[in-house]
């Protein structure tokens, strides 16, 4: 049935229904209908069609008739009561109409015309129908007796879905025993064992459990998950709010499978982004390191935001193609410009803010693999250090609104060469802020982020393809985790924190929540493949890695910590050291490497960072063996 067919049936049966709403008005009052009604039944179906059409009625489809339809119809048959009383009243005074007769044919023209769409969606359901075969459809128990499963429950609640809801599961007591449209709440969640024994659930071939809690704990999650692999049911979610498709008529009805995000991730939130969203707009915006994990989302978020200018840098000629493909197209940002820079080239930089004038430059050009690094550390310090340093002294040199340095928790108590590089670049960054005041110099400090690449969790999703067994260092090795797009929001978050209140010489550290035991993480992913750890898939255990460590730390002990208005970031504010002191041990680290003096250049680095200990592991007198002879 196209457009057109759809508007003449549908005025047709609001006409008729007019007709019949109008005599019949007259035959409750009067116990009769008069004869001559030919004129005022005109108007009435004629008046009743084109207040449906002004008020939009005729765009909406039956099918999904809801309270809000009804309210609509409500405003348009009272428009079109009193079009037609005014009407008749040039006519003929309503000399002939009884004026309660007004009132009737005001309320059953409503009942007439919104009875008729419910009635349609019901027959299109088929819930007036006894043809309603439960079993050949997929049963399914929900996990939250909330907003979300009663929006689950009536988009499938029909016998073209694919789904028939079964029970619902939840841990408050006082929802047990209730229902929600007709669905009994059935117990906590622990239960799901033995309530898929029973008779009602084999019957109903209950094969998928349906997470309808958008914020259950990830606890909860890694029971669910265990549990429903050893009972043979499928797992699956509803889409998180930001995973909705606006276009889908019904949302509610969809659903995803358990991903790792949803194992190691917290609660989804809405940021509220008006103010970055202000200091963004129609700036230029410089991101170094562009086509990484952490650069590429700042750049789609930023990209969003519509900057002036925003200006991608990358090392790789593939990364920086990668994210300029990716955005481009989709950007609100006036102009995209792509830089392929390296941060070490202090040359190269300088003439880049000579074309752009960058006003906000996030700075996420990194060496961040914590093995590569222990091999190259000479290249981990002239990346993470210095090329930082040249970047922060080009913002100062040229006025810049602010920098954002991306950093890591490894930066803490560092036993990598890749930590200490972070680290002193910490310390410059963090005390160069409180020299400058026309340039807010920021440090944003938090843990891995889900899908980087080089990272445990792909690393794990790679073995697991292959069909091979799951390398983990040690059993007891745990881990911070955040997925990317919370990462970013939160960093531009503490970018707009810092400029507003001008707090300075601290360091933004995002809340990263319990860390995740990476034994667990194996056995957890491999259990999301549908395989059995320790006998489909092995987990090997290798020891920790050259500067590697068990656990990682989020703060100094020393540091004191600062809430902000935001519960997920801190300002963690260190020890005060001299600031022409730093800038000369950076400078003659520098120095250093440019005379490839390898010894000197680690000697001087841990005196600047003296809780760094180089691992015993690491064979410093190969590393500069190696250096020298290249």
């Amino acid at each position: 049935m196209n457009k057109t067919t759809r508007f003449i049936f549908a005025s047709s049966i609001d006409a008729i229904s007019a007709v019949i709403a109008f005599w019949g008005a007259y035959w409750l009052r009067l116990e009769k209908i008069p004869e001559e009604l030919l004129l005022n039944t005109i108007i009435v179906s004629s008046t009743t069609v084109a207040s449906f059409w002004i008020l939009g009625v005729y765009k909406r489809i039956w099918r999904y008739a809801s309270s809000n339809d009804l309210i609509v119809i409500f405003k348009a048959t009272l428009l079109s009561v009193a079009a037609s009383a005014f009407l008749i009243f040039l006519m003929s005074r309503l000399e002939e109409i009884p004026r309660s007769t007004i009132i009737i044919y005001w309320i059953l023209l409503a009942a007439f015309s919104g009875g008729n769409r419910v009635v349609y969606r019901l027959i299109r359901d088929r819930t007036l129908s006894p043809i309603y075969n439960k079993n050949e459809r997929i049963g399914v128990l929900l996990i939250g007796a909330n907003d979300d499963a009663e929006a689950f429950i009536r988009a499938t609640n029909k016998p073209d879905g694919p789904y028939h809801v079964i029970g619902i599961l939840d841990n408050d007591k006082e929802k047990w025993g209730r229902t929600i449209r007709e669905i009994n709440v059935l117990g906590p969640i622990k239960d799901l064992a033995e309530i898929k024994k029973r008779k009602s659930m084999t019957q109903s071939k209950l094969t998928k459990v349906i997470i309808a809690d958008r914020n259950i704990i990830r606890e909860e999650i890694d029971n669910l998950l265990e549990i429903s692999n050893n009972l043979g049911l499928t797992l699956a979610r509803i889409p998180k709010l930001s995973e909705l498709d606006t276009t889908n008529t019904e949302p509610a009805s969809r659903t995803k499978p358990v991903e790792i995000e949803d194992l190691l991730g917290r609660p989804e939130t809405r940021l509220d982004k008006t103010n970055l969203k202000k200091l963004i707009y129609k700036k230029t915006v410089l991101v170094t390191g562009a086509g990484g994990t952490i650069g590429s989302e700042l750049c789609k978020q930023i990209s969003e935001m519509q900057p002036n200018n925003l200006i991608l840098s990358d090392f790789s000629e593939f990364a920086l193609w990668n994210i300029t493909e990716s955005i481009t197209g989709k950007s609100s940002a006036k102009n995209i410009s792509s830089v392929l820079l390296d941060v070490r080239d202090q040359n190269a930089v300088v003439k880049l803010f000579e074309r752009y004038k960058p006003n906000i430059i996030l700075h996420a050009a990194a060496l961040k693999h914590v093995p590569i690094c222990e091999n190259h550390p000479i290249e981990a310090i002239r990346t993470n250090t210095v090329g930082t340093k040249i970047i922060a002294d080009t913002c100062k040199n040229f006025d810049a609104e602010a920098m954002v340095l991306i950093s890591t928790d490894k930066a803490v108590e560092p036993s990598s060469f890749m930590g200490a590089s972070k680290r002193a670049a910490e310390i410059y960054i963090q005390n160069l802020d409180k020299q400058i005041k026309s340039t807010s110099f920021i440090t944003v400090r938090f843990g891995n982020v889900l899908g980087s690449t080089g990272s445990v969790v792909p690393l794990f999703q790679n073995q697991i393809e292959r069909g091979g067994a799951l390398t983990v260092t040690d059993k007891k090795t745990t881990r911070f985790f955040m997925s990317v797009k919370e990462a970013v929001e939160l960093v531009l978050i503490s970018l707009v924190q810092v400029i507003e209140k001008k707090e300075k010489g601290g360091i933004s550290v995002l809340k990263m929540g319990k860390p995740v035991n990476i034994d667990n993480l194996a056995r957890q992913m491999i259990r999301l493949s549908g395989l059995t750890p320790g006998k489909d898939t092995k987990i090997i255990y290798t020891g920790l890695r050259t500067g590697e460590k068990l656990h990682e730390k989020l703060f100094y002990d020393d540091e004191k910590q600062i809430k902000t208005d935001h519960p997920d970031i801190i300002i963690a504010k260190g020890r005060e050291l001299n600031f022409l002191k730093i800038k000369k041990t950076l400078d003659q680290i520098e120095q250093n490497i440019l005379k490839n003096q390898f010894a000197e250049t680690i000697n001087i680095l841990k005196e600047l960072i003296p809780e760094f200990v180089v691992d015993q592991n690491n064979k410093v007198e190969k590393n500069e063996r190696k250096f020298n002879k290249n």
